[in-house]
């Protein structure tokens, strides 16, 4: 499956429980610091199963796994008055992506002879994801280049690893699939989940800012909402076999603590968000036991 991905950390400089004298945040902006991760591309592999009994109960679920690269991240810092007082460009390249997704639920026919079936169910997902952000760059501030430069310099050589970034969410899944068969070989199945409880664990590894201490040096949480959706076409060749190609939107946000673990400061996670979306295809074996 082909994908794209977007990550945006916005954090507060407003201490939530300061173990050590923090920042005055009278003197920075809130949110303080915005990282933006966009433009991101990935391929992945995944396996899937479904299995129904004779009360049409059913289990179903896929695990996937795949590499990331592309796209860029901007790293912005404001102080008081959201004056920018730094923007800089880094370059992705690497990582990888890890997710699975267990869903159980029952099949209700509301249709003529099976045409179209509603399904809901409940389920879990982890989605995890890790990027790497390589080189310093200048971008245009409110304050001249003050700190980091004019335009276009180079802090840091695109050779040589800033940021790495690690999102692991772990959601309660409550949805509905339908399914329904459009003609005789065709059917389509659509499935739409809503995340009430997702729960962000989150680990920044700053490699320039030896300030921070060891990596990763800053681990953020919290816990959140999001949703899932997907649709597909699938054409039946024959009894068993079945080709399928479709579409995938996942989304999720928090709000939570950000903690600077080596410097014993915890401020305001102001807004996480992590957005997918791909294409996907895929070949399935159907089993005929009943």
């Amino acid at each position: 499956m082909g994908s794209r991905h977007a990550l945006l950390v916005e954090r507060g400089v407003e201490p939530v429980r300061p173990r050590f004298l923090a920042p005055d945040p009278d003197y920075y902006g809130s949110p303080t610091s915005t990282l933006t991760y966009d433009g991101v591309t990935g391929n992945s592999l995944e396996f899937f199963m479904s299995v129904r009994n004779e009360t049409d109960t059913f289990f179903k679920g896929f695990i996937g796994g795949g590499w990331l690269g592309g796209g860029s991240l901007d790293d912005e810092d404001y102080f008081a008055g959201q004056v920018k007082f730094s923007d800089t460009y880094s370059r992705i390249d690497g990582e990888g992506t890890f997710y699975v997704t267990l869903d159980v639920g029952q099949d209700f026919d509301v249709g003529y002879s099976g045409n179209l079936v509603i399904s809901p169910f409940v389920g879990f997902n982890y989605w995890q994801e890790s990027m790497s952000a390589y080189g310093v760059r200048c971008n245009r501030d409110d304050v001249g280049g003050a700190y980091c430069g004019a335009p276009g310099t180079m802090v840091v050589g695109f050779g040589t690893e800033a940021i790495n970034n690690k999102s692991m969410w772990s959601s309660l899944r409550l949805g509905t699939e339908i399914t329904a068969r459009l003609l005789d070989r065709v059917t389509f199945r659509g499935d739409a989940a809503f995340l009430p409880a997702a729960y962000l664990m989150n680990e920044d590894s700053h490699y320039l800012r030896s300030d921070l201490g060891r990596t990763p040096n800053i681990e953020d949480s919290g816990t959140g909402w999001g949703y899932q959706l997907e649709g597909e076409l699938k054409i039946d060749v024959d009894d068993n076999w079945t080709l399928g190609a479709g579409v995938r939107y996942w989304y999720a946000e928090t709000g939570g603590i950000s903690d600077f673990v080596n410097i014993n400061v915890e401020s305001d996670l102001q807004d996480f968000k992590s957005e997918r979306f791909g294409v996907f295809g895929n070949v399935s074996y159907r089993f005929s036991t009943f």
